[in-house]
This record gives C-alpha cells, structure tokens and sequence, in this order.
C-alpha cells in the first residue's frame, strides 16, 4: 500500500458545540517520489529544472479550522424539553398514540431522507396531542366529584411532631448493638430479648462467626436470625450443633446458603429428635440438597411449619417424601424453588397432607388454575399465595373460591390472566377474606374490587400499579372497612381522587399505612390535611417525621 504520509486532525471535543471544518494534509507517495528520482538525477541541476520541479510538486494543504462562535448551552436546552414532556410521560395511557410517527416496517419502506422529514413534520403534531392528553388528565370527571371531603387540619402547620418517646429498652438495645462484638454473654436473657438484638445485630450486618455464638448460649428455644449471610460453614455447623437441644421449638435461619452445607445439615440432624421443634425455616439454603433436607426432617416428627423459600437445588425427590416425613404439616413455603415439579405439587397438595392450611407457592411456573381447584379441594386452605404464578387465572380462582369460602389471605400479585370474573366469583364465596393482595393484576376493574371490600373483613389490601381502581374502591374501603382496614397499598393507581383519600382516611381509624407511590395527583391538602395521627404514608412527596405520627417517605422523583 503507497504511503500516504501523517494526516493532522483536530480534537472535536476541546471545542465542544462548535463547527470545526477539516482539510486532510496531502503529500507525495514514497512510490512517486521513487519514480520522480531518475529523471531528476538525469537532469541538469539549473534554475530552469528546479523551476519546473517546483510548478509540479503539490502543495501541501495545512489544516484549516474554522470555529464559530458558541451558541446556547445545549445541555440546558434538553433540560427544558425534558422538563416539558416530564408531566406527558408520567400520566402515560396504555392506548395507542395515533400521532406516532412512522416506525417499523413503515419506516423500513421510506428513504432516509423522507424518514427524517416526515419526523419533523410530524413533532408540531405530536406536541400538541400531548398537550391535549396533560389538558384531558387534570380535568376531573363527574364520579370523581362525587366526593365531598376539606382538610380538617390546617396545612400550614405541615408535618405533625412526632409523639412518641423511645423506651429505655430502645436505647440499651443500641448500646448493645452498637458494640456485640466486646459482649462476652447473654446467657439469662430471654429468648424474646434475644431474637430482638439479634434482628437488630442482622439488620446492620453485624453478624460474624465470633458473634452468632452469644444466640445460642443456655439452650434457647427459639433462634431467630435474620441475616446470616456472613457464617462460614465451620461456624454454621458449631452453631446448630449448640442449638439443637431438646428444648428447641423454633428454627429460623434466613439467607443461610453460605453456611448451611451438608456438613452443616449433617450436625444439626445428628443432634438426635427434637421433638419439641415446631417451626423450621431455611431461607436461601441454596446449597442444601434433597438428600440433607430429608435427614434434617426425620429428626422433626412434630414439625408444624416449614418454610423453604428460594432453595434451587430441592427437587420432587425430597418434596414427594413430606407427607411421611412431617405427617402434621399445618403451613408450607417452597416459594421460587423451580426444581419444584408440577407432578410434585400434585401428589402432595390434593389430600397427603390433611391438615396442611397454608401454602405459599410464589414464583412457581408449574402452578396451574387445575392444580388450584383440586388444592381447595383437597385441603382446608385459610392462607394461599400464587404471586407471579403466570399460568393462574379465572377458572383456577373460581374453583379455589368455590372450594375454600373459608380462605382469609389470597395473594396473586402479576398473575396478568386474572380479571373481574375471578374477582367477583372471590367476593361471592370467600366473604371472610382478610387479606388481598392484587400487584399488577392489570385487568381488573375498580368494580370487581369494590364487591370484595363491601364485606367489611379486608384489613390490607394491595391493588398496586391497576390503572382501574378508582373511587368505588376507596368509598366501599371507607364505609365498610373503616374499623378493621390497617394497611393499603395503592401506589400507581392516579385515577383515585385526592378528595376520596382524605376520607378514606378520616373515616378508618385503625389505618396505620398508606402507600402511594407514584400517585401524582397527591398535594399537601391530603398529606398535611387529613385528621389521622397515626397514620403512616409511604411514597409522598414530603418528608416529616415522627414514629407514631403521619409520615411522608421522600421519593426518588424530588
């Protein structure tokens, strides 16, 4: 390849927003200058040559750059169009824009010339579209205004002080906490006291292999660790060994799957019966296999709860054996355990295990609407969790309300098949029901939720990001609800009216939580004006204070 010579360039970012104008360095070729030398050393060295030499050598052209003077701060310019558009997108609509340019194969059958004229042809249109849909969001509709509701409080008192002062116990706790590692025993504390200091030592990460062995002094009948994401296996392994007396009732160890090996599930089953354990949970063991699992529960004759959420390596091999192993099983958690087959679920959910009440199958793909009517068939269900079980709709919830009127909690967060006929089938039989959960349930109405809270018994409900809900949930929620309602969570749902939640609030006294995430269509009057002190809001623009006293969590948007 000839050589062309050094090409000068101009840095474009040590003048940004300007128009710099490049002109490439042009230079003889070594392969023409090869050719050039025999005729020059052929010809005589006088002006006349050199004349001539000189008239067919090129110029070399320098670089010319041309900047022109700065203009507007472009930065600044995307910050104000941001700002402009910011309230479209946050009152998006799942309908179809009409104004959109064209895209896809549309796109594909223009020139890129046409492309890019018909976008900017097309923004003048698109601008005023979204400024009709901000004008149509804020206008408020007749059902809206139904509602007759004024601040009972003054707003320009803001947040309420807090009212509560922390107890003695709160401080000497933190004390504690503060420094467990220089604590050499809490042996003679009770186990209650105990499973309080080790939540708080778990909650702020303070729980090593030197510390754990302060919560198993003195034979203690419950262990409670929230957080043991720290434990080597050696001290996991020392630790159950000292915990696992005759006198346990209780095992909860959560986020365990560092420590908790086979070594460490071989002591805690060669620690003999424990009969007295009633309740195991092992909560991200995600090294315990079917083989340890299946020697840990023999030991546990008596075993009511078992909770084992988030374990990938249980298979149907060990699920299969839970009615021999544990015959009195009254509550089971295999959440997000997919080794977990639909066969598996099937031999011991419809009948093997009698007295079994509660069944959380959370995450589980192999949870069928078929499966969930032979499980209220088979079992007395009173609590059930089927959350992001995608293949649950209609006809399982039908058949679980049908055979189960006795259920209390039923959680089917993102179960996107569910719409208001499973509801209202719901309402119909299950008429105790008190909790209900419904995240992203987008297809469900505001009327089919209302039926369910005209019963009176719901004390939390959770109808997060269903753009239906509306003021015939909060009005059924304020009238029939209003002395046993404690938690609900709304948050993305910006069709209630504000007036609506400020009754809601002033009517159900025993309200203890607000969630409103993303509702933009909160102000000051709901958040400083309601009458309720005890109320505590999470998601709100506004930041007060106080422990017992109305709370506004400050949100990601400020």
């Amino acid at each position: 390849m000839p050589y062309r010579g050094p090409v000068h360039r101009v840095d474009i970012f040590d003048a940004p927003w300007c128009t710099v104008k490049m002109v490439k360095a042009s230079k003889r070729s070594r392969h023409e200058t090869a050719e050039a030398e025999p005729s020059e050393l052929a010809e005589p060295e006088n002006k006349r040559s050199r004349a001539a030499r000189r008239e067919a050598q090129p110029e070399v052209q320098q670089d010319v750059v041309e900047v022109q003077a700065p203009g507007p701060d472009r930065r600044k310019i995307m910050a104000d169009v941001a700002r402009r558009r910011a309230a479209h997108f946050a009152n998006y609509a799942a309908e179809e824009d009409d104004t959109a340019p064209a895209s896809g194969k549309e796109a594909r059958t223009l020139g890129p010339w046409s492309s890019a004229r018909q976008l900017v042809e097309a923004r003048s249109a698109a601008v005023a579209a979204r400024q009709e849909k901000i004008l149509d969001a804020s206008k408020v509709s007749p059902g809206k205004a139904a509602v007759s509701w004024k601040p009972s409080r003054d707003i320009k008192l803001g947040s309420r002080l807090p009212t509560r002062v922390r107890p003695l116990f709160e401080l000497c706790a933190d004390v504690l906490v503060e420094y467990i590692e220089d604590v050499e025993s809490l042996l003679g504390l009770p186990d209650s006291i105990k499973n309080r200091l080790s939540a708080a030592v778990c909650q702020q990460r303070k729980l090593s292999n030197e510390v754990v062995h302060l919560f198993s002094e003195g034979q203690p009948a419950e262990v409670v660790l929230t957080n043991c994401a720290a434990l080597e296996p050696d001290a996991m392994a020392l630790f159950l060994r000292d915990v696992a007396t005759p006198r346990l009732e209780r095992l909860e160890l959560t986020f365990c799957g560092r420590g908790l090996t086979d070594s460490a599930a071989a002591a805690l089953a060669a620690a003999g019966p424990l009969v007295q354990l009633r309740e195991l949970t092992l909560r991200g063991a995600y090294r315990l296999n079917d083989a340890s699992l299946c020697k840990i529960l023999r030991n546990m004759p008596n075993l009511q709860v078992l909770r084992l959420p988030q374990n990938s390596l249980l298979t149907e091999d060990s699920i299969k054996q839970l009615p021999s192993l544990v015959p009195l099983l009254r509550e089971l958690d295999v959440s997000e355990c997919r080794g977990v087959s639909g066969s598996a679920l099937q031999a011991i959910l419809t009948g093997a295990l009698p007295a079994l009440e509660c069944v959380m199958l959370t995450g589980i793909p192999e949870v069928s609407n078929s499966l969930l009517a032979e499980m209220g068939l088979g079992l007395p269900l009173r609590h059930i969790s089927v959350a992001k079980c995608t293949a649950v709709g209609d006809e399982g919830l039908r058949g679980l309300a049908a055979a189960s009127p006795q259920l209390l909690t039923l959680r089917a967060d993102q179960c996107t098949k569910i719409t208001n006929d499973g509801v209202v089938a719901l309402a119909e039989s299950c008429k105790e029901l008190q909790v209900l959960s419904l995240h992203g349930c987008v297809k469900v109405s505001d009327e089919a939720v209302a039926a369910v809270a005209l019963h009176g018994s719901l004390h939390s409900l959770t109808v997060n990001s269903i753009p239906g809900i509306g003021l015939s949930t909060i009005k059924a929620l304020a009238t029939a609800t209003r002395d046993r309602l404690e938690e609900l969570d709304i948050s993305w749902c910006r069709n209630v009216p504000l007036e609506a939640l400020g009754m809601l609030a002033d009517n159900c006294v025993a309200l203890k939580k607000l969630h409103i995430w993303g509702c933009s269509q909160i102000t000051e009057d709901f958040l400083y004006g309601h009458s309720n002190d005890a109320l505590q809001i999470l998601g709100g623009k506004l930041d007060t204070t106080g422990p017992d006293a109305a709370k506004a969590v400050l949100t990601a948007e400020q």
